[in-house]
């Protein structure tokens, strides 16, 4: 039977297809739910959803009306504007940015991936690249690929120890490599990076944001997991990896690209252009609140921009937006990301300690909820990597998302990203399992 579709939903789904089939973009919840088995293999944080689940409910209790039930509309100014009053608050009160954020700068999204996908399309043809530095989040192939045909070039950096150091020169060699130069247009990039969970430093973001001024790119921050910091011990200041370990050094702290638009810079460097700057945010990633579906985007100079993207993009639920806007605004959000922060170290904690006392490497995570670590030590090829880690969630009930799934090409095997962003209770248990199926496989 021929299904009718288009040519350019043909090519797209021949080349979704694969990645979905492959497990990429499993969701953390199977189709026949295995309650024996502890999924650690999404980004999802869970470690406050008790607070956040009665703070829904005395939102909804308290301040729902029949408002809540009407259709939503586009906004020229970019969304529910109470919303976009408290995201700027937040936004200047913990990014530090140098220009204040205004309301008139945000736009409301259905969360950072449909933030991402429309700036892609509104700065970029059918046919154009953007430069993504790896390790990477795999949904960044599929949101590049979904809509509009936009070939990413994956900039992978040679090895996890001291990666930022590579982020500009990987960048540049990919670049270079190019034989359409002119089509490539920004540059798309996670920090905190997933699936390392540790920031880029202030100079290297300079340094990157003067690579792409000279090249007139769009920089894009996806900047989902910035308040996501622990409280780490003095051992995890040292950057592990299979071929090298180094002497510990001091965990780079969070800086967004908001403080970054007019950096103090060597006289004679390229000052950056803050209307190629965008900044992607969602209440997914430090709230956990990703079925919530809700996000914006952050575009401080570039007017034209912002009002495309108002009119363009979908505006999240009205019950999203009541409940967001009422948790920015809550007297007590600082003592709940301070909650979420310790709740998170202590999780993290755990798993590290089982790891440096199997003598695992790992990439030891500053912010985020997971963290990147060779528990398939012995294997050999994609073929005994995938095996290795389907035996881990069928006999050993853990699940863990497989390291070449965020480094393209990867020739080292054994990765794979683990999530500790679950209560501690369930994190002993995981652990627990973890050790006995090692212990089992010798």
């Amino acid at each position: 039977m021929d299904p009718g579709l288009s040519r350019r939903a043909q090519k797209t789904l021949k080349e979704l297809l694969p990645a979905f089939a492959t497990g990429r973009h499993a969701s953390q919840h199977s189709d026949k739910p295995d309650n024996s088995t502890i999924d650690l293999s999404s980004a999802l944080n869970e470690v406050i959803h008790p607070e956040l689940l009665e703070f829904l409910k005395s939102t909804v209790e308290e301040h729902v009306t029949s408002e809540a039930l009407a259709s939503r509309s586009a906004s020229l100014h970019g969304g529910n504007t109470v919303l976009r009053e408290a995201l700027a608050s937040f936004f200047n009160t913990y990014f530090q940015p140098i220009h204040t954020v205004k309301p008139e700068h945000i736009v409301l999204t259905t969360g950072a991936s449909d933030a991402i996908e429309n700036v892609i399309h509104a700065v970029c043809d059918d046919g154009d690249s953007v430069l993504v530095p790896g390790p990477h989040w795999p949904g960044f192939t599929t949101l590049l690929q979904r809509k509009v045909n936009i070939t990413p070039i994956i900039a992978q950096p040679p090895t996890y120890s001291h990666w930022d150091n590579y982020l500009v020169p990987s960048l540049q060699a990919a670049y270079d490599f190019s034989d359409q130069k002119a089509r490539i247009k920004a540059v798309l990039l996670c920090n905190p990076n997933t699936p390392l969970s540790r920031c880029y430093p202030r100079k290297t973001m300079l340094e990157l944001m003067e690579f792409c001024q000279e090249r007139g790119l769009h920089l894009i921050c996806d900047e989902v997991y910035a308040l996501t910091g622990l409280a780490t011990k003095e051992q995890d200041g040292a950057d592990a990896d299979a071929k090298a370990k180094s002497t510990p050094a001091p965990a780079e702290e969070f800086v967004s690209a908001l403080s970054l638009t007019e950096p103090l810079v060597p006289e004679g460097a390229v000052k950056v252009d803050p209307s190629r700057v965008h900044v992607v945010w969602s209440a997914s990633g430090v709230f956990g609140l990703g079925g919530l579906k809700i996000g914006c985007l952050i575009t401080q100079q570039n007017p034209t921009l912002h009002t495309l993207l108002a009119l363009s993009t979908t505006p999240p639920s009205t019950l999203s937006t009541l409940y967001l806007t009422h948790l920015l605004t809550w007297p007590y959000l600082p003592t709940l990301l301070a909650l979420a922060r310790e709740r998170l170290s202590t999780s993290y904690h755990l798993l590290a300690s089982f790891l440096r006392a199997a003598h695992i490497d790992f990439v030891p995570p500053t912010h985020g909820l997971v963290l990147f670590a060779k528990l398939g030590a012995g294997v050999r090829g994609a073929e005994q990597e995938a095996a290795f880690f389907e035996d881990l969630g069928a006999r050993g009930g853990v699940r863990v998302a497989q390291g070449r799934w965020f480094r393209e090409g990867e020739k080292e095997f054994g990765w794979c990203r683990v999530r500790f962003s679950v209560e501690e209770r369930v994190m002993g248990v995981a652990v627990a399992r973890l050790g006995k199926f090692l212990e089992s496989r010798g």
